[in-house]
């Protein structure tokens, strides 16, 4: 969606030329757009340039580049070849793509690929910008694009081509000094892959301290991963995929006790 089909007049922003790459980028409030109808993401984004070029920022335009909604639109924001007021250092070099999401919001699947699209777009001949796909934070300390977001630049997502389905883990992004229901679910997941004892006497407190990343570690351990020291410091997408494997592991080891006891229960007297 253009500026235009949002009522608004051409940025008066600077010009510049990004070439070398698209940035990701989030919000520091959850939205819960996911949730809403598609209208609530338009309003979001017309807040947004509010905001911006109200009193508190007295920007020229909106600070993006482009949106990319929960239900799979890409929204112009200052579009193309313009400086933006985005990331300090790379305003000039880099296109700006917010996901409109806070830092328990999810990333839909839709979302994903509409940054696909935008990234394949700006590479095209015509625009020519790098493929390379950055957070907030490669420039300047921020949370920002969100622990969830960040893991996904890191390891590929948004650099993949569009069209393939990608579902984003809740536990995927947690890390050392994260909180919520997402470490609750990590923690109950270390329980059931027998390290609950990792966790000390506050079990699964929704904190993810050195006991959770002691669990986590030990979980990659018992799969077969090196878990070297820092291995549970971070939820990556290995580590996440071998937690996952630890629960299923231990499952299956329960199960096989199980059925020998059964086994030996109604086995058939000797002799």
């Amino acid at each position: 969606m253009f500026r235009s089909d949002l009522g608004w007049p051409a940025c008066r922003a600077t010009y510049a030329n990004p070439r070398s790459g698209l940035v990701i980028h989030y919000d520091s409030v959850d939205q819960g757009l996911a949730g809403k109808d598609h209208s609530a993401c338009l309003t979001y984004w017309r807040n947004t340039r509010a905001f911006h070029m109200g009193p508190s920022r007295g920007w020229t335009c909106i600070g993006y580049s482009f949106m990319s909604c929960a239900h799979g639109y890409v929204l112009e924001g200052r579009g193309l070849y313009k400086t933006q007021a985005a990331q300090p250092g790379g305003n000039t070099t880099h296109y700006s793509v917010t996901l409109a999401t806070g830092p328990t919001d999810p990333i839909t699947p839709e979302q994903i690929d509409a940054v696909r699209e935008l990234r394949r777009w700006l590479t095209e001949p015509g625009i020519s910008a790098s493929g390379t796909v950055l957070g907030h934070r490669d420039f300047v300390p921020t949370s920002c694009p969100g622990d969830r977001a960040y893991a996904l630049v890191r390891n590929g997502t948004f650099e993949r081509p569009p069209g393939e389905t990608t579902e984003v883990h809740d536990m995927l992004g947690l890390r050392i000094g994260s909180r919520g229901e997402a470490v609750k679910l990590l923690q109950l997941r270390i329980g059931r892959a027998g390290f609950g004892d990792a966790l000390g006497g506050t079990g699964a407190d929704s904190v993810y301290g050195p006991a959770t990343a002691e669990g986590v570690r030990l979980c990659r351990e018992y799969v077969g991963s090196r878990a070297l020291a820092g291995y549970g410091d971070e939820m990556t997408a290995h580590a996440v995929d071998q937690v996952e494997a630890a629960v299923t592991k231990r499952a299956l080891e329960r199960t096989e006790i199980s059925g020998a006891v059964l086994d030996g229960d109604h086995a058939p007297p000797e002799g």
